[in-house]
């Protein structure tokens, strides 16, 4: 099972964050109405299981009724599940408070509760949307038929300062974050702490390599600058000692010479702890880049 799906089912399995909220968005995305002699009745259809018993929970949560379940096989192997109010007075009641409800009936996001909000971001990414595998990348998009609704789920995302982007396509809008700590914000607004929890512990190992690739960088460039910087060095004493110059030097001088071909990889600390008694590493430093100069002078 993907990352993605993992992530829906948690969330659909979790107590629902406002179930009457949460129905109202779940009619918008899915559910249709049906008219019959005895009134109105509310048909609910998907593929998923559990889905549908997310459905019937919520129906359940929201007017504590136990709504028709219905499941038929297709020939594909797939199933069917149908969930279905069959009150029309609920029905009806849902209907009305549909029609007000802020999905539908555009105003101020600041006149509408948070819970309401999450309850709208949290259906519309288990219906509409898709996260990445973490260890694949970051990126988490949720689809729009229209640009009225995409421009909704922006400002709902923008609520929480998610900073979302939109981007169209041919036939919908998609808005989508590939901030990882913003995709984790997400998830932490819709509950989906387990799948929260993977992303963090993902992020926090890539964190680690990375570090561990930087210090490996860091130290593979110091070790190259220093066996640049001492075959140089070894260079220009063989050239001095070549010119008949090495041994005219001081005995300071001539031991570190020595020091240097002997120990041609040696850091200059190491060799500032070979001399008796030991030499600072300015002071080696200051006589190694001397023999340098020297045989440029040559």
């Amino acid at each position: 099972m993907s990352f993605s799906k993992r992530c829906k089912k948690e969330v659909l399995k979790k107590e629902p964050i406002n179930p009457l909220a949460e129905l109202m968005c779940v009619l918008d995305f899915i559910g249709s109405i049906r008219i019959s002699n005895s009134g109105y009745k509310i048909v609910f259809k998907t593929y998923s299981n559990t889905e549908a018993r997310y459905i019937y929970n919520i129906i359940k949560d929201a007017y504590n009724y136990s709504s028709t379940f219905e499941i038929k096989d297709l020939n594909n192997d797939d199933r069917l599940f149908t969930v279905i109010i069959e009150e029309s007075k609920i029905s009806e009641d849902i209907m009305d408070k549909s029609s007000n409800f802020f999905i539908n009936n555009p105003r101020d996001l600041e006149d509408v509760s948070f819970d309401e909000i999450k309850s709208f971001l949290k259906t519309s990414f288990v219906f509409k949307g898709s996260v990445n595998d973490p260890q694949r990348g970051y990126n988490l998009e949720i689809s729009s038929n229209d640009e009225n609704s995409a421009d909704l789920l922006k400002k709902s995302m923008e609520i929480f300062e998610l900073n979302p982007k939109v981007n169209v396509k041919k036939d919908s809008y998609v808005v989508y974050l590939k901030d990882s700590d913003k995709i984790s914000d997400f998830l932490a607004i819709i509950e989906a702490n387990k799948s929260l929890f993977e992303l963090e512990n993902v992020r926090a190992m890539r964190s680690i390599r990375n570090d561990i690739n930087r210090q490996t960088n860091f130290d593979k460039a110091n070790i190259d600058r220093t066996v640049h910087a001492s075959l140089k060095q070894v260079d220009a004493i063989n050239y001095l000692i070549k010119q008949n110059e090495f041994q005219k030097l001081s005995d300071d001088m001539i031991e570190i010479g020595n020091l240097r071909l002997e120990n041609p990889y040696a850091s200059i600390e190491e060799l500032g702890e070979m001399v008796k008694p030991a030499m600072s590493k300015s002071k080696v430093n200051y006589r190694l880049q001397k023999f340098i100069k020297m045989a440029e002078d040559l």
